[in-house]
């Protein structure tokens, strides 16, 4: 009896356990003149889900921590002022508008352990933890993300 119990409650022990890796490549800012260029490597949790926690270690050994959002799709758009707007020509992305079938828009916020906050922007697949976006830190660094 314990054993059927255990195999039952076994997926739900798991779940929000699903996590990504992110990894953000420094294009623009401080970061990016390093040679060899830096890779922050970033984990969100809970991917199973709309949120979640996010942590990250940036080069200078700055660990931040903060939370991820995303929405489900819907009719999408980029706003003056968004991430997308004022870096995508650096990332190498146009900016439309319109309908973005299957497509989720997200944003995530980290604070860092030495006063550094980073500002995030992505867009995911339905049903994928997989995207890519735009995160740019206080200190002056762009980064291209990839998970």
């Amino acid at each position: 009896m314990s054993i059927k119990i255990s195999a039952i409650l076994a997926p739900v022990a798991l779940t929000g356990c699903m996590s990504a890796n992110v990894n953000m490549y420094p294009i623009e800012g401080p970061y990016a003149q390093i040679v060899p260029r830096p890779v922050v490597k970033a984990v969100a949790q809970g991917v199973e889900g709309n949120s979640g926690p996010i942590k990250a270690t940036l080069p200078d050994g700055q660990t931040c921590i903060g939370t991820w959002s995303s929405v489900a799709p819907r009719t999408g758009y980029v706003s003056t002022g968004a991430l997308f707007t004022q870096y995508g020509a650096v990332f190498g992305s146009t900016v439309t508008q319109g309908i973005l079938p299957g497509v989720n828009k997200g944003q995530a916020f980290m604070t860092c352990s030495r006063g550094t906050s980073v500002d995030a922007e992505f867009f995911t697949g339905s049903g994928t933890a997989n995207g890519y976006g735009i995160a740019k830190d206080s200190t002056g660094n762009v980064y291209k993300m990839l998970f």
